[in-house]
């Protein structure tokens, strides 16, 4: 970053801007954020949910001041104004003094047991009992408040009925084990990923040599988890009039999340659309957008191999195959969510790939071009946006890139085919 005055604007994973400032000195101030000295709760808040960082070079400080101001009023970013108030952060807590500890969420104000360990701190209650949850369930730890210990046993909860607790209390899991998952839990905490991709790794082939393969699928997933989390903070040079185009993307993401009840924000989604003229030169092709912007390096051509004639559907089936089939073998990183373009019937057929592979984790949707609907697994009428929806105007921009990008190699295919024939004759 140069060593001018300036805006920065501090984004999150999606894209959505969480703060704005001002500096005198770009590079200066930006990496104070960064310096380990630097031990302020409602920073350590901030920056563990950066990842893109924008910069607006001004003329002068109080270019700088007159624009941040400007950028404040009018985006409202979470960290400006939640900063206003002076509030405990809360944190994740280990306890220590159990002989099966427990993670819990406690304040910083709470910190009583000074021989627990302490992660954090985070800016949203409910985002830090989200992550409790996804820890308990993806390291097996128990949910419950009960004092056990490896003595002395309790009758099994209904957490245990719902498959959703170890059950230490019940001896079926041993303080050893037990422990193991603990440390696992604490390693993902401290972001010792590559010691714990090696533990999680390991423990993936025993499964699999003692053929407990649901045990083995949920240490793939963990895995493929916590790889798609290596993303660096990038910093970038905009204008002070790409500013408004950004935030369009990123509404339009967050706006798509609610329109589809899904779980995240969608930064990553591939589309999926098949050409072929009566059957002959039969192509699919595959495209990755990521925070709306078209991924190129991760475009996708498949010649159709196992299909002969018009059938749509078979040729779909081939293409979601091949392409899930190989980001699982290779364990690379899934998207968040996959358009099909068609109606029911090719979303059908996807999903049933994705049962067949045993692949429940990712979002899967079709967008058929008649009426734009967009249909849902499991629901029996399409969904309609309003036309002027940005979330809509995401999903037909990312779909009608898919069928050129198809169109394109399509056209490629036959004039190669014509160029043979007419050189034979």
């Amino acid at each position: 970053m140069p060593h001018a005055p300036g805006v920065y604007l501090m984004r999150d994973y999606s894209g959505k801007i969480l703060y704005v400032g001002k500096a005198i000195d770009l590079f200066k101030r930006v990496s104070s954020y960064f310096n380990r000295t630097n031990s302020e709760p409602k920073t350590a808040a901030l920056i563990a949910n950066v990842r893109v960082i924008d910069y607006i070079i001004a003329d002068s400080e109080k270019s700088a001041l007159i624009l941040e101001n400007k950028l404040i009023k009018k985006l409202r970013p979470k960290y400006n104004v939640i900063w206003r108030d002076d509030k405990s952060y809360p944190m994740i807590c280990i306890t220590a003094q159990e002989d099966f500890p427990r993670l819990c969420v406690a304040r910083q104000h709470q910190k009583k047991d000074k021989s627990a360990k302490y992660f954090g701190p985070f800016d949203s209650a409910g985002d830090i009992r989200d992550l409790t949850r996804y820890l308990r369930g993806s390291f097996n730890i128990r949910p419950c408040n009960y004092e056990i210990s490896e003595n002395r046993g309790l009758h099994g909860c209904l957490y245990f009925q719902l498959g959703q607790c170890p059950a230490p209390c019940l001896g079926k899991i041993s303080r050893e084990d037990y422990l193991k998952n603990v440390q696992n839990a604490q390693l993902f905490l401290e972001g010792r990923y590559s010691r714990l991709l090696s533990n999680l790794k390991k423990a993936m082939s025993l499964s699999s040599e003692k053929l407990d393969y649901e045990k083995s699928a949920k240490y793939r997933n963990n895995i493929q988890s916590i790889e798609s989390m290596f993303d660096k903070i990038r910093f970038r040079e905009i204008k002070e009039g790409d500013v408004e185009s950004n935030i369009s993307k990123s509404r339009g993401l967050s706006r798509l999340k609610e329109c589809l009840e899904l779980k995240k924000v969608p930064v990553n989604i591939e589309a999926i659309d098949i050409s072929n003229i009566q059957g002959k030169e039969a192509v699919g092709s595959l495209v990755r957008f990521t925070r709306g912007l078209p991924d190129k390096k991760n475009y996708r051509k498949f010649k159709i191999k196992t299909v002969q004639g018009v059938d749509d559907y078979s040729m779909m089936r081939e293409v979601v195959e091949r392409r899930y089939s190989r980001l699982m073998r290779n364990r690379q990183m899934m998207p968040d969510l996959v358009l099909i373009d068609g109606g029911k019937g090719h979303l059908d057929t996807a999903k049933q790939v994705f049962d067949k592979l045993g692949i429940n984790n990712l979002s899967l949707i079709s967008l058929a071009k008649e009426n734009e609907e967009i249909h849902i697994p499991g629901k029996d009428k399409p969904l309609i946006l309003d036309k002027d929806n940005p979330a809509l105007h995401i999903l037909q921009h990312i779909r009608d890139e898919a069928h050129r990008f198809a169109i394109t190699y399509h056209r490629k295919r036959r004039a190669m085919r014509l160029g043979a024939v007419k050189s034979v004759k």
